[in-house]
């Protein structure tokens, strides 16, 4: 059995703050070493249930936040900057399941702890749907037919990631209070609770169908500030919906996520 983890930070115990998930805070180690615990609690909890490979990709920020020599030895981890497939490096039909770590919620969701969806600037939807990270990484992964096997973060992610993933076993851990406050659990038992649900993940593994969509796929972008529209139209097969709305026609998940980043990447970028 071959496991791939992705792993962010802003979802796992204990995070409310930007400041928390930044390496010029010293409030960043305690986070980091949370964030190392929870990872290790799921990859030992795998191993322990039958798991032979495990894949672990750092996928927030910089991706150099893990303490990997805390690690099982069967982990291998993806790690480093700038991957032009960040999220899903590596991911192939050789994988069992996926389990996606401390998600948080959607851009511009009211009460979401830190919400964005790879920026706060901008706002996705496919097929007028609104959509996060973790629907887009299940997508891309279940149209290389892995299921999504385990998920957890903030009370708020766990909610919108019921709606596209039903089957998919979750975590909590921490109850939104605004999008920088939250009810937190002791970090020791979200370590616990990840690890008797990976185990519970694994037995039903065989019941949880990839998420799939078939076709071509709209995706629609929208930025927050009309400042950064013109840099959205820089990109070849966009079409203007209004002054802040944006549209593409991808024939695959793997188009649309390329779009995503690339979006996110242009009005990230300082000129």
């Amino acid at each position: 059995m071959k496991i791939y983890v992705i792993a962010d930070m802003e979802g796992i115990g204990g995070v409310v703050s930007p400041s928390q998930t930044g390496g010029e805070s010293w409030l960043y180690e305690g986070a980091r070493l949370q964030y190392t615990r929870e990872i290790k609690a799921v990859c030992e909890a795998a191993i322990s249930a039958g798991a032979e490979e495990i894949y672990v990709n750092d996928f927030h920020g910089n991706g150099l936040n893990l303490v990997t020599d805390t690690l099982p030895r069967e982990v291998m981890v993806i790690k480093g900057g700038f991957r032009p497939t960040s999220g899903y490096d590596l991911l192939d039909e050789t994988f069992t399941g996926l389990v996606m770590l401390g998600i948080h919620a959607r851009t511009g969701t009211n009460g979401g702890v830190i919400p964005h969806t790879y920026s706060g600037k901008l706002m996705f939807e496919i097929f007028g749907q609104p959509v996060g990270e973790f629907d887009i990484l299940a997508l891309v992964a279940g149209e290389k037919k892995v299921p999504v096997i385990l998920i957890s973060g903030d009370s708020k992610s766990l909610e919108q990631a019921g709606t596209n993933l039903p089957s998919t076993p979750g975590v909590i851990t921490k109850y939104s209070i605004g999008t920088e406050g939250a009810l937190c659990m002791h970090p020791d038992r979200v370590c616990e609770l990840l690890r008797d649900e990976m185990k519970r993940a694994i037995r039903l593994i065989d019941s949880i169908e990839p998420a799939q969509i078939s076709g071509a796929i709209q995706l629609g972008v929208k930025v927050a500030d009309v400042c950064l529209s013109s840099r959205i139209e820089w990109i070849p097969g966009c079409r203007r919906v209004d002054n802040t709305s944006f549209e593409f026609t991808c024939s695959n998940m793997t188009e649309v996520i390329n779009l995503v980043y690339g979006c996110s990447t242009l009005v990230e970028a300082k000129f």
